[in-house]
């Protein structure tokens, strides 16, 4: 007598030849609707205020610090070190807000959001605190000078004794 094995009628269908087929036509199923393609996305009037501005929020190296500088005349240079720190000298043009201090999140939501912002610090650890603070805020275009001042000394660049440039405010 031959000997049969019971096979559950949900784990048959599972063994099927075409269990494959249902499987990738169901997955693309979802993929459609979890994307928006189901409902005639594509003759939607969809306007320009609509779409989601973009902003940048990235990292930067001396050299492209020195690039910005020198392509963006309304670059907004920000060193958020302490004042012992910006005393023993800062990048040349740059305005001064501590963020460490109390008063950083009120002075630097005064600051212009239509303009882009260079942060950095010491090493660019406060920098990248300040670039997401500022992101967090509002502040479309912001970069964080990836290693710092002291990058910036490291890498041969000129150091200024100068006094910060007055913060601009939200006009």
């Amino acid at each position: 007598m031959e000997e049969t094995t019971f096979i559950p009628m949900k784990l048959q269908s599972m063994h099927s030849p075409i269990f494959p087929l249902m499987l990738v036509f169901v997955m693309a199923l979802v993929s459609i609707e979890v994307s928006g393609c189901a409902g005639g996305a594509a003759s939607e009037d969809v306007t320009e205020s609509s779409q989601p501005e973009t902003s940048v929020a990235r990292d930067i190296s001396d050299v492209e610090l020195l690039a910005l500088i020198a392509e963006r005349p309304n670059l907004l240079l920000l060193d958020v070190r302490t004042d012992r720190e910006w005393n023993a000298g800062h990048i040349e043009g740059a305005c001064f807000l501590d963020f460490l201090e109390d008063d950083f999140p009120a002075k630097a939501q005064a600051l212009p959001k239509d303009r882009p912002i260079a942060v950095y610090c010491a090493a660019g650890g406060r920098s990248a605190d300040a670039m997401a603070f500022l992101t967090q805020h509002g502040f479309k275009e912001v970069y964080n000078l990836r290693d710092g001042f002291y990058g910036w000394e490291d890498a041969g660049r000129d150091v200024s004794n100068a006094p910060p440039v007055d913060l601009p405010s939200k006009e």
